[in-house]
């Protein structure tokens, strides 16, 4: 892990300032998407988005794009873990690369007729503000009255 990377990962400032009206409703809908939702399965990038959600306390269950397996084998596993009823929440990062991420697995879930939260989704990046990451939410905890990250494994 780089210097850089592992320094984001566990930036955690501690900081005077209260959060801001859109990262606390940023908070609001990371730490209660488990109840809001039933069989959700989250997508994200990699790890480190991983463990940021953890931290927020999800608990559900959240699938990787970067586990080195090809895209129609992640659809698939993505179509098998959300089932009839799932719902699939695509949390890749806001940059073009995630974007397009997003747009594929989007698409490539319509003939197994899961549905994609892509209004939550848009919701969330209108959230972030200049963040991009989702690894940079992390940025979110040690403020004045934001919430205490959660241990992870």
């Amino acid at each position: 892990m780089t210097g850089q990377r592992q320094a984001v990962e566990n930036l955690v400032l501690p900081s005077d300032r209260p959060l801001r009206k859109n990262e606390r409703a940023l908070v609001e809908i990371l730490t209660s998407v488990d109840s809001r939702y039933e069989n959700l399965v989250i997508v994200v990038e990699g790890i480190r988005d991983e463990r940021v959600l953890r931290k927020l306390g999800v608990k559900g269950r959240i699938i990787k794009t970067q586990a080195g397996r090809a895209r129609p084998e992640l659809i698939d596993e993505i179509a098998e873990q959300a089932g009839k009823n799932g719902e699939v929440l695509v949390l890749t990062d806001f940059d073009q690369g995630g974007i397009e991420l997003a747009k594929f697995i989007t698409k490539d879930l319509e003939p197994h007729k899961v549905k994609v939260l892509v209004r939550l989704r848009r919701r969330i990046r209108n959230l972030m503000g200049n963040l991009r990451a989702i690894e940079e939410l992390v940025a979110l905890f040690g403020r004045k009255d934001s919430p205490e990250p959660l241990e992870t494994d």
